[in-house]
């Protein structure tokens, strides 16, 4: 080896390697994070969650204080999913101090996911409806029949689990299964308003 070559080998082993791009997804307050792409997989309030870039699919709960004796309840268990790459995220539950308020976010699922500069982040969330009486959940079962049901947040797994590629914009696929869902919901006298109006837009 001449000298030359040597001396490059060391410039080349000195040179930083790249990081490898992944998501630090941070549950807020009350927030728990049972279920990550099919797999148990559990998080907490404070406690980073690493991710690989691409689309997500997680069980996510609130667990909180409520009413003058300050009992501890726990929502409803919803499925969320988004996507996103190397980036850092928040997922956070309003402040829930009432019944009635825990009532609301049942209904409403108003989850907040930003960035690390506030940012919000686009997202689809849907209940996961609890299969009669169960003392202790199958998150992993529960959220592959869910998927099978292809509801809103539905992500289809390949036969080895392994999540499918995302598209270049994960945000205009999930705007695209929102508008089937909610198409598929109307009646036939929203249908037809919708596509007069998709008609006149595109005029």
């Amino acid at each position: 080896m001449t000298r030359l070559t040597r001396i490059t080998s060391l410039m080349i082993a000195l040179l930083p390697l790249p990081a490898l791009a992944e998501i630090q997804l941070m549950p807020g307050a009350c927030v728990n994070v049972q279920a990550v792409q099919g797999s148990e997989q559990t998080a907490s309030s404070g406690q980073p969650l690493t991710l690989p870039d691409g689309t997500q699919q997680l069980v996510v709960e609130c667990t909180t204080e409520v009413g003058r004796e300050e009992t501890r309840e726990t929502s409803d268990a919803f499925v969320f999913r988004f996507s996103a790459g190397d980036a850092e995220l928040r997922l956070r539950a309003p402040k829930i101090e009432t019944r009635n308020e825990m009532a609301s976010f049942n209904q409403q699922g108003s989850w907040q996911l930003t960035d690390d500069q506030g940012r919000a982040v686009a997202f689809t969330t849907d209940v996961l409806e609890k299969e009669g009486f169960q003392l202790v959940r199958d998150y992993p079962r529960e959220l592959a029949a869910y998927n099978r049901s292809r509801t809103i947040a539905e992500l289809k797994l390949t036969s080895d689990g392994v999540l499918p590629d995302s598209p270049a914009d994960g945000d205009q696929e999930m705007v695209g299964r929102m508008l089937r869902y909610w198409y598929l919901k109307a009646d036939e006298q929203t249908r037809k308003e919708w596509s007069s109006w998709v008609d006149s837009s595109n005029r």
